[in-house]
């Protein structure tokens, strides 16, 4: 299995606040991006990302209760910092994807980090942002080219550690033969489109997945940057076995 990750602080920001953390060996992909005062936004998606990875790796058998669990675990977390004597409110989301054999594979998140599958050239999203234009989406008030340049892009509905329980989005998924998955925060999908973002993979990418992943994982980063690089932006490239 090949993991390959990127974390860039863009061309606007001072600090990065987005989190990766990734182990081929476990089968396991995380990114985070943070949001907060201060430092408070990179604490927020550290501790994430940690909680949900040592959970993983403590876990003897991996199913869906466990993955829940570990969301729980980091929204408890997050928000006891926040509370914290001289701390600020501070959240983050967190997607992650984790491999669970037999073929199959779990997707789950929280708030407006995304995965993707790319199969056969063809790149479909896996997740659905929980934000406000997504809402407006859903019920027909803006297209998705409205959604990209609204006031109200960065609202988000859903994120750990900002209420005591979080609602997460979970499933399973098939992954094919020359499937290979991508996690990104808004950083990326706030510059690219959906059509830029599949053009990018196939021009770098076999219709069977082949490829450089490390060299494709740089030159999402880079065409981001190039769109204005508005955020830090972060991506995860997984090829199955």
């Amino acid at each position: 299995m090949d993991i390959v990750g990127r974390s860039d602080v863009g061309r606007v920001r001072t600090a990065n606040e987005d989190e990766i953390v990734f182990d081929s060996e476990h089968g396991i992909a995380i990114l985070a991006d943070g949001m907060g005062g201060l430092a408070a936004g990179e604490v927020a998606s550290q501790t994430a990302a940690a909680a949900v990875y040592e959970a993983v790796k403590r876990a003897g058998e991996l199913d869906e209760g466990l993955l829940r669990a570990a969301f729980h675990d980091a929204n408890r977390q997050v928000l006891a910092l926040s509370r914290a004597p001289d701390a600020g409110a501070m959240g983050t989301t967190l997607v992650v994807w984790l491999d669970v054999g037999y073929g199959q594979c779990f997707v789950a998140h929280v708030g407006d980090s995304r995965a993707y599958r790319l199969r056969d050239h063809n790149l479909s999203p896996l997740t659905e942002d929980h934000s406000v234009v997504q809402q407006l989406i859903n019920e027909g008030v803006l297209s998705k080219t409205e959604a990209r340049v609204s006031s109200q892009r960065n609202i988000i509905t859903r994120a750990i550690g900002l209420e005591p329980v979080v609602q997460v989005d979970l499933r399973s998924w098939v992954r094919g033969q020359g499937d290979v998955f991508l996690l990104c925060s808004d950083g990326l999908t706030d510059m690219l489109s959906e059509t830029e973002l599949q053009q990018l993979l196939i021009r770098c990418l076999a219709s069977d997945g082949s490829g450089d992943l490390e060299a494709v994982a740089d030159e999402l980063v880079a065409a981001a940057n190039e769109a204005g690089g508005s955020d830090n932006v972060s991506v995860l490239l997984i090829r199955p076995d």
